[in-house]
């Protein structure tokens, strides 16, 4: 995931159109809030596979990032941040597609 993505994921913070935690945003997925779920590569396999189901199940896309997503909140310990704005969620989308097509990512 290139940096301007965790701009856009700070900005998204900013703007409150995101979930951070484990907790928040396993709720937020189950009351359909979420339109994208973003792990860090650092959380636990366990925990990813169960973020898979549940994403899986309720229709939300996950993506797993190599950087520290936390650091875009300011609140380095975040290892998975849901957002809730389906704009944001497109465009980072986007641009992850095309971090990886190009090799960047």
């Amino acid at each position: 995931m290139a940096s301007n993505n965790l701009s856009y994921i700070g900005l998204a913070h900013r703007a409150g159109k995101t979930l951070a935690g484990s907790a928040a945003c396993e709720k937020g997925i189950r009351r359909g809030k979420v339109r994208l779920l973003l792990v860090g590569e650092s959380m636990s396999d366990g925990s990813k596979r169960s973020f898979a189901r549940l994403c899986e199940r309720c229709g939300v896309e996950m993506i797993e990032t190599p950087q520290p997503i936390g650091k875009a909140i300011g609140r380095a310990d975040v290892m998975v941040i849901g957002i809730t704005d389906q704009g944001f969620a497109t465009t980072i989308v986007k641009n992850v597609k095309r971090d990886r097509g190009s090799g960047k990512a």
